[in-house]
């Protein structure tokens, strides 16, 4: 006869999932525990194993969890507010007016998660990041242009949570905090070669009415074609118009509760 242990543990899952869905704040282990009425250890383990698939993240900065990624992703498969669908056509303009590679990021937790990329016509692309690929918040131009928007608080903790994974990218919690200032200063991410040799990017936050983060967009190509009058004259104009765009969609989404 077969063991009822695997349906126990879904079923466990499954109530965990739900109290976090009536969570859009997130949860503390104590409310969890408190809506599913399971022990500490019971919810401490259903919870570690819904950590390991991404099913459910915890904020660095107040411990509370989340639900995660991956469900995000089978949301998406059936969901109107599906983010990479959203922005396709805003992607594709900048894809065609630019020649370059677009990159369409959002955050999760301590991580940036590249939702979309769509290609341009010039023949040198610049291929960082592809669909479903993470990197600690700072890290590139999308992941950057995420950091700096985020509160001060927030993007401390997610620096001390990524320190030895952002030394992957050749980034340090400082220079994420002197990246920061540059945005604030520019108005816009720039990342000059810091992650890749060669290669620089630049990209805007799109943040709804309400002042929720919802994603960065970017622009990526080889340091011959990101000369910073450019950058200024060309690419950042077409990346303010299109975030504005797509601010403007995920706002109306928003309003109606399907974002």
């Amino acid at each position: 006869m077969p063991s009822a242990t695997p349906v126990g543990s879904i079923a466990r899952a499954s109530r965990v999932l739900s109290a976090l869905s009536e969570a859009p704040l997130g949860a503390s282990l104590t409310e969890i525990m408190a809506r599913t009425e399971f022990t500490k250890t019971t919810t401490h383990r259903v919870l570690t194993s819904l950590l390991d698939v991404h099913y459910v993240y915890q904020d660095p900065d107040n411990r509370r969890y989340h639900l995660g990624s991956v469900l995000a992703k089978i949301a998406r498969t059936a969901s109107r507010s599906d983010l990479a669908a959203l922005a396709k056509r805003s992607m594709r303009r900048l894809a065609d007016a630019s020649g370059d590679t677009i990159f369409l990021s959002a955050p999760e937790g301590a991580v940036s998660i590249c939702v979309r990329r769509e290609l341009g016509a010039f023949p040198i692309r610049t291929l960082t990041i592809d669909a479903g690929d993470r990197v600690p918040l700072g890290a590139g131009a999308t992941a950057q242009a995420l950091y700096a928007s985020m509160p001060e608080s927030k993007r401390k903790a997610a620096a001390q949570a990524n320190k030895s994974w952002m030394a992957d990218f050749n980034v340090t919690p400082e220079l994420a905090e002197e990246c920061c200032a540059d945005f604030h200063r520019r108005g816009y991410a720039l990342n000059p070669s810091i992650v890749i040799p060669g290669m620089s990017a630049v990209a805007l936050p799109i943040i709804t009415r309400s002042g929720r983060l919802i994603a960065a967009i970017g622009i990526g190509a080889i340091n011959d074609r990101m000369a910073i009058e450019r950058i200024e004259s060309e690419l950042v104009p077409l990346l303010r118009e299109e975030a504005a765009v797509l601010s403007e969609k995920t706002s109306i989404l928003e309003q109606e509760e399907l974002f």
